[in-house]
């Protein structure tokens, strides 16, 4: 039974995520150390989202942000009964921002020869380890290597750029009492400073080569669970990531890119056992809105609210199948042009899937 419902909760988790503040794709999660035994999951996660930006004076920017996936996987093992390995390869941040047409396009109002467009991805490996006490208490922790790569096109030109690994520490605590399925776990991923590598092609000037660095926040994430009924069980999620602070800056252009908030994303949901086969669960998302106005228009959305929908299938003892669908609102926002002159990005809509397959053995 639990295989079941806690794999159905997590997909809820999992295609919400697309959907966090900042550039925050993966939510980091380390709920993989608390399967039983070894065990070895492939998530595949699709976002859909629809942000379109309308002014009184200026073109209407459609569909500015792309559809776009994201992948992970993740092993454990169990060393003994009290020591568990976990390794994890995720994609922690991205962005998709494109400005096809309107005052942010080729030729459009703000006088770009080029789309106004963001597109960065990112790779990242975590090494953890977990010695379970015994008594309920466990503690884990270890290393996670990250890597990012992207374009920006902007008024400061075409920034073509990547980064090798850096790395940051992983640390937390946790305590279960599975008779109840009762588990909550607290952990802290230190922020990862990168330096990067590429040019700017600024007209007419040509590309010329630039480095900087970009320091990737810490964060905070904080995961419960417990049985309040027969097969059933409510869970969530608090997560805070810094990312107030978080900037791109380049020389002579200074910055490309700079937020100014914190983001703290909040989940709820519940989970029931349908039968031995088969787990359904709902969940609830929010994430409270920051500043307005942008400070860029490649974050043209703030804050969020969700609803999502996941069910696992346990195929046999070894076999999970599960599935996840969120629906988002992401949070208005507005850009300025100029005095007067507001891109407003209201009624946003949003679509998330998951699929995660998971083996025991």
């Amino acid at each position: 039974m639990k295989k079941a419902l806690w794999g159905a909760t997590a997909l809820t988790l999992v295609a919400s995520t697309s959907f966090a503040g900042g550039i925050d794709r993966s939510g980091q999660g380390v709920n993989i150390l608390f399967e039983e035994g070894n065990y070895v999951q492939f998530t595949w996660q699709h976002a859909d989202p629809s942000v379109t930006g309308t002014s009184t004076v200026l073109p209407t920017s459609n569909d500015v942000a792309p559809s776009y996936n994201n992948l992970s996987f993740g092993y454990k093992h169990e060393i003994n009964e009290n020591w568990d390995l976990a390794l994890i390869y995720d994609q922690p941040y991205g962005a998709h921002i494109h400005y096809t047409d309107g005052p942010l396009s080729a030729g459009g109002a703000a006088g770009l020869p080029y789309n106004g467009l963001a597109e960065i991805n990112s790779d990242a490996l975590t090494a953890l380890l977990q010695y379970n006490f015994g008594n309920g208490f466990s503690i884990h922790g270890g290393a996670r290597a990250l890597k990012a790569r992207g374009t920006i096109q902007s008024g400061n030109g075409i920034l073509n750029s990547k980064s090798s690994y850096d790395f940051g520490g992983v640390v937390g605590v946790a305590y279960e009492k599975p008779d109840i399925a009762l588990r909550v776990a607290l952990t802290y991923a230190s922020g990862i400073k990168n330096g990067f590598e590429g040019t700017n092609s600024a007209f007419p000037a040509g590309a010329q080569a630039r480095t900087f660095d970009v320091e990737f926040p810490e964060s905070v994430n904080l995961d419960f669970q417990t049985g309040v009924a027969a097969n059933t069980l409510v869970f969530g999620s608090v997560r805070w990531v810094g990312w107030d602070g978080f900037s791109l800056d380049t020389t002579p252009e200074g910055s490309w890119v700079n937020f100014d908030n914190n983001t703290t994303t909040y989940t709820l949901g519940v989970g029931q056992r349908i039968n031995d086969k088969l787990s359904l669960a709902l969940q609830l998302g929010y994430e409270k809105a920051g500043n307005r106005p942008t400070t860029t228009a490649l974050a043209p959305t703030t804050g969020s609210k969700s609803i999502g929908l996941g069910a696992t299938y346990q195929v046999n003892e070894q076999l999970s199948v599960s599935g996840g669908l969120t629906y988002a609102i992401p949070g208005d926002q507005y850009f300025q042009m100029a005095p007067g002159a507001n891109i407003d990005f209201n009624d946003n809509s949003a679509w998330g899937a998951g699929i995660r397959i998971g083996y025991r053995f």
